[in-house]
Parts: structure tokens; sequence; C-alpha cells
């Protein structure tokens, strides 16, 4: 039981990190936090942050 547990932790682990790669994709290209929050189904604020990231980099 705990292998099928760790297994789907990495799996949505794995989803996670893909959507905020494209989340980073998309702010780089110019499109809005809230346009990259609703065509990846990510919460507002987390766009935000990640977007803050960027300027800071």
């Amino acid at each position: 039981m705990d292998l099928i547990r760790e297994k789907a932790y990495a799996a949505k682990a794995a989803e996670k990190r893909k959507a905020d790669e494209d989340a980073i994709a998309f702010l780089k290209e110019g499109d809005s936090v809230e346009k990259v929050a609703r065509c990846i189904n990510l919460p507002l604020e987390h766009v935000k942050e990640l977007a803050e990231q960027l300027r800071s980099m």
C-alpha cells in the first residue's frame, strides 16, 4: 500500500512541476497572470508568486 501511495505522490508532484514550468513559459512570453492562472488551472496567487520570482531573477 505504501508503494502505491508513493507513486501517486510522485505523479502528483510531477504534474505540479509541469504546470509550474508551463506557467513560467507563458509568463516569459508576456501573458498576464490572470490568463495563465485561468488557462493552466492554477490558483491566481500561486501564479503571482511565480511571476514575482521571475521578476527577481
